[in-house]
């Protein structure tokens, strides 16, 4: 005979069926259950696939947990990480990043200055050149995939390494956020724990592009660069809407109960 349970029992034996016997053995695909807020948010419901406790699977506990924020151009990726900074969480930027990287690696810019020529460069009172004009590299490289494929090719391993300087940094965090607007398009949601998606109607994101003074031209240009919204969302574990109908702090609120809790249950299994 079978013992009455609670919902909410049942629930939680749910939940300890599919929690890891230990860090790395998790397995499965993520939870896309549609009534979350957020895709991974729904910690002690049943369900057939993995949640946000067993992130482990992709987690070494030597280290804080590592979302990934990412997004299409202006779907708003850079207010969520405001407002998480803003909260105390840490966030490394990588196109910001990836800018300095110019300045501060002399074979980077050498190396881009030889391959475009010294137009896309920007010169000192003395006439040396010191930087790149991004305006001009752009118009070098978006529109022109095999330009654009060699220029990753020596940026991205530059800004992979500069991420993971950082993130020895930080060890006293639980968790940080790596911010990239072509996460996975750089293979970087593979440094990872978990990937969170800024998603906005496309009509909304090229008239906030256009807003802040990118041609139409220019905005297709950056959005044939990048991934589709559908795959994005598909392959991020979950999913924050800057679309003005939905309020953006709650979800962002959301987002950090999650993972504390995540964080929380972590301290607690080692």
């Amino acid at each position: 005979m079978h013992r009455w349970r609670s919902p909410v029992q049942r629930h939680a034996e749910g939940w300890r069926n599919q929690r890891p016997t230990r860090m790395g053995q998790a397995s499965g695909t993520w939870c896309k259950c549609p009534e979350a807020p957020l895709n991974f948010l729904r910690l002690w419901a049943r369900c057939e696939k993995v949640h946000l406790c067993t992130m482990a699977w992709r987690h070494t506990s030597n280290r804080p947990f590592v979302v990934g924020i990412t997004g299409g151009i202006a779907a708003g990726k850079s207010t969520v990480c405001r407002m998480l900074s803003s909260m105390g969480v840490a966030v490394w930027d990588a196109d910001r990043a990836a800018k300095s990287l110019y300045r501060t690696d002399r074979d980077l810019l050498e190396s881009v200055i030889k391959h475009f020529g010294p137009e896309v460069g920007l010169q000192n009172r003395e006439g040396n050149i010191v930087d790149v004009d991004r305006a001009a590299l752009a118009k070098n490289v978006f529109g022109h995939p095999e330009e654009l494929a060699w220029l990753e090719s020596k940026v991205h391993p530059a800004v992979a390494h500069a991420f993971d300087t950082w993130l020895d940094s930080q060890r006293a965090c639980s968790w940080v956020v790596r911010e990239a607007a072509i996460l996975f398009e750089s293979n970087s949601d593979q440094g990872c724990d978990a990937v969170v998606t800024v998603e906005a109607p496309m009509a909304l994101r090229q008239a906030r592009a256009q807003c802040r003074g990118a041609s139409k031209v220019d905005v297709a240009q950056r959005m044939n660069a990048q991934w589709p919204s559908d795959d994005r969302i598909t392959r991020a574990q979950a999913t924050i809407w800057n679309d003005g109908v939905r309020p953006l702090l709650p979800q962002v609120e959301q987002l950090c109960t999650a993972v504390e809790r995540w964080a929380a249950w972590q301290g607690q299994s080692d």
